[in-house]
C-alpha cells in the first residue's frame, strides 16, 4: 500500500512501514530513541507541554517473533545482539532488537536512490 506524499503518522513506525510498498520512499528522517534510561516530559509552558515518553527498554517493548526474523535473516547480527546482554544489560539487547527490525523495514521501503538522515543529539 502506498500513502499520499507528506502523510503524517502518529503510531509505531514499524506497523506503518510494514504496510508500505518496497522501494517507494525517497527520504527517511530518523530520530531514534537513545536508550537514555529516563522518563522524558516536555517542560511546562512549552508547545509540547503534557507530552511524555520513556526511553527505558523492557520485554514489553519487543515481540518474540522479531528474534526469529533477525536470527533467520541475519544470524551474525543476532549473535551480536544476544551478546550485548552479557556486555551491557538485558535492556541493551531489547533496544537493539527493536531498532534492528525497524532498520530492516526502512531498508526495504527506501528507494535505491533514497537516503536516511538521522538526528545525532539525544536532546
Amino acid at each position: 500500500m502506498n500513502f499520499e506524499n507528506r502523510t503524517l503518522f502518529i503510531a509505531d513506525n514499524l506497523d506503518i512501514m510494514r504496510g508500505m510498498d518496497s522501494e517507494t520512499i525517497d527520504l527517511i528522517y530518523l530520530d531514534p530513541p537513545f536508550k537514555s534510561g529516563k522518563q522524558w516530559k516536555a517542560p511546562i509552558g512549552s508547545p509540547a507541554e503534557g507530552a511524555e515518553f520513556k526511553d527505558i527498554w523492557t520485554d514489553e517493548d519487543i515481540k518474540y517473533e522479531w528474534h526469529g526474523v533477525i536470527a533467520d535473516e541475519h544470524e551474525e547480527l543476532y549473535q551480536i545482539i544476544q551478546a550485548s546482554e552479557t556486555v551491557y544489560d538485558k535492556s541493551m539487547r531489547i533496544y537493539l532488537t527493536a531498532m534492528a527490525v525497524r532498520l530492516f523495514e526502512m531498508h526495504r521501503i527506501l528507494k535505491p536512490t533514497g537516503s536516511i538522515r538521522r538526528n545525532l543529539s539525544p536532546f
